[in-house]
């Protein structure tokens, strides 16, 4: 089981990476394709590229591969640029940067389809209004967009270049670029620039109209999931309170009926003498195993596939009106709660283990004894004495009886160890008692 666990961690693990983070997808060509859903574009580069965001670990060996000493300070700065992914080379010791932020400083939407001068106008914008900074400002014709193509040459104690290729589109400033800075970067490889721009697909692009339904939707999507999440943790706690109300209840009827039974006891009139049937149970860790199962995944089955309904209804509602990152966050929550369930079970089943020192023994055995008013269990630990209407609910799996004694805990009865001409008679028998 141990090894399932470990199993399911690394399942659990690799999924929530796989929701998390930008798509990755390997081509069959030497490629692979990084998906950026954000910005609503694809790109394609070779696979021997190192990819650094700011979210790889400083101990990722990605970095010292970049000649990268500091990952720390250079997530820091990757940050203030807004740049979603740098690439590495191996090969020619080239870093091609990916930035993206939102446009509205400009108040443009798209200039995708601007004329080269409109472009050149634009991009004159961009250039700092410094001495010590030269740019040759030009245009470039991507498949789908119209580009500007900035040379920057600053002047001063190292004469650093840097050359960006960049566009609005999506209402998203998109900048593609390399520079000098960087160990072995020497000169400036307009070619391997190009290429890298060649690989960027733009899987879609919107008007203005469309972006502002596409804004709106996704707030009524996140509004629909948080709010439904709300309505369920509200449904749960009216559900909770309704059951303590009826626990309480349950509890002081309890209790009049083993004080009014321990003082007829006392006084001799309940019949301790015969016993009805006796059964012996081995509680072995088949037998908890089984008993922690049950526990974690069908106790509450009704009201888990309700709740589990309205969640999918929730989440499906977000997916139909489009948004996959609630999808991806909804599927994650779902693993995790599932993942939750599971070793909340394996932890039980081990606590159960230590309790009855079933790593030294390989059963014990406890004998139950049923009178007509009463029934007492012994052989586990002290002798323990319960009348019927103790018995919170009972349920059967997997030919074992399990009677709750509390809304968590139950005794377990092997039914089969009951013969075979009786057991029916049995089983009618604890029904009918435990009625309150």
């Amino acid at each position: 089981m141990k090894i399932i666990k470990r199993w399911a961690a690394g399942l659990l693990s690799l999924f929530l990476i796989i929701c998390i983070l930008p798509g990755r997808f390997a081509g069959a060509d030497g490629t692979r394709t990084d998906t950026y859903e954000t910005q609503y574009l694809e790109i394609t580069v070779p696979d021997r590229y190192v990819k650094l965001t700011q979210s790889t670990k400083d101990a990722d060996p990605a970095w010292e591969t970049a000649h990268i000493e500091n990952p720390s300070q250079e997530k820091t700065q990757y940050k203030a640029l807004n740049l979603v992914a740098a690439y590495f080379d191996p090969e020619t010791n080239v870093t091609l940067n990916f930035i993206s932020k939102s446009s509205s400083a400009f108040n443009v939407f798209d200039i995708s389809g601007y004329t080269d001068e409109e472009m050149i106008e634009f991009a004159k914008k961009i250039v700092p209004s410094d001495e010590s900074v030269k740019a040759e400002i030009s245009t470039y014709k991507h498949p789908q967009m119209n580009m500007f193509r900035i040379e920057f040459t600053f002047e001063g104690d190292n004469e650093d270049k840097e050359l960006t290729y960049g566009t609005i589109i999506n209402g998203y400033l998109l900048q593609f670029s390399m520079d000098t800075k960087h160990i072995g970067n020497v000169t400036i490889r307009d070619d391997i620039l190009k290429e890298f721009i060649s690989g960027v697909k733009l899987t879609r692009i919107m008007t203005y109209e469309e972006y502002e339904e596409n804004q709106k939707k996704g707030l009524i999507v996140i509004g629909c999931f948080f709010g439904g999440g709300i309505l369920l943790m509200v449904l749960l706690y009216i559900i909770s309170k309704m059951g303590q109300k009826k626990r309480k209840q349950r509890v002081a009827l309890i209790s009049e009926c083993l004080l009014d039974f321990r003082k007829r006891k006392q006084n001799g009139e309940v019949d301790t003498s015969k016993v009805l049937f006796e059964v012996d149970t081995d509680y072995d860790k088949k037998l908890l195993q089984t008993y922690s199962t049950y526990n974690a995944w069908f106790r509450n089955i009704k009201r888990d596939l309700i709740m589990a309904v309205l969640y999918l209804a929730i989440v499906g509602y977000a997916v139909y009106l489009g948004s996959k990152l609630v999808m991806f966050i909804g599927i994650a929550a779902a693993v995790v709660i599932l993942y939750l369930k599971y070793s909340g079970s394996e932890k039980y089943c081990d606590n159960l283990i230590k309790r009855y020192d079933l790593k030294k023994k390989k059963v014990v055995t406890a004998t139950y004894k049923f009178y007509d008013e009463y029934f007492t269990m012994s052989g586990i630990e002290s002798i323990s004495e319960y009348i019927y209407k103790q018995i919170f609910r009972v349920a059967n799996y997997q030919g074992y009886m399990l009677l709750y004694i509390s809304e968590e805990n139950a005794l377990v009865i092997d039914v089969e160890k009951v013969p075979e001409d009786q057991r029916m008679d049995f089983v009618r028998m604890i029904m009918e008692k435990s009625r309150l």
